[in-house]
């Protein structure tokens, strides 16, 4: 485990590897960046096969992006966080070749439940704001050894 000066402690190198073996978030083209507890950072360029038979980007898209932030953030301090309730606001669209960028941060966290807030950017473009709720569970993502 390594910590970034500027950024404060990471996640276990294990731990990481496991919240980014999401099979969705690969099909999608969904890349975990960075997660530390109680958040996380990932990317998707828009490809046109995210897009919608308008031509614009999928709402639904922008929401799975959301959700992939949402667990890696929720599930980032080792006990599997199960989501209950995900709350979406579809601002803006990005065209094709656009990055999205998705960060999201916990706001509160307590022995049973979690509330993230989880942003979508596009370059300097709000595209969508979200807050989600988890249960917590007391169960460990990672095997004891």
């Amino acid at each position: 485990m390594s910590a970034h000066p500027r950024l404060g402690r990471v996640i276990d190198d294990q731990l990481f590897a496991r919240l980014s073996a999401d099979p969705y978030a690969d099909a999608l083209g969904v890349t975990l960046e960075e997660v530390r507890p109680g958040y996380a950072r990932a990317a998707l360029t828009v490809e046109d096969r995210h897009t919608n038979a308008h031509g614009a980007l999928h709402g639904g898209v922008v929401v799975s992006l959301a959700d992939v932030v949402h667990a890696a953030a929720s599930n980032s301090h080792g006990t599997v966080a199960v989501a209950v309730e995900v709350h979406a606001e579809l601002l803006s669209t990005a065209p094709v070749g656009a990055r999205l960028v998705c960060e999201g941060s916990e706001i509160s966290r307590t022995r049973r439940t979690g509330l993230y807030r989880i942003e979508v950017y596009a370059g300097q473009t709000h595209v969508a704001t979200c807050l989600g709720r988890v249960v917590r569970r007391e169960t460990p993502i990672l095997d004891p050894e």
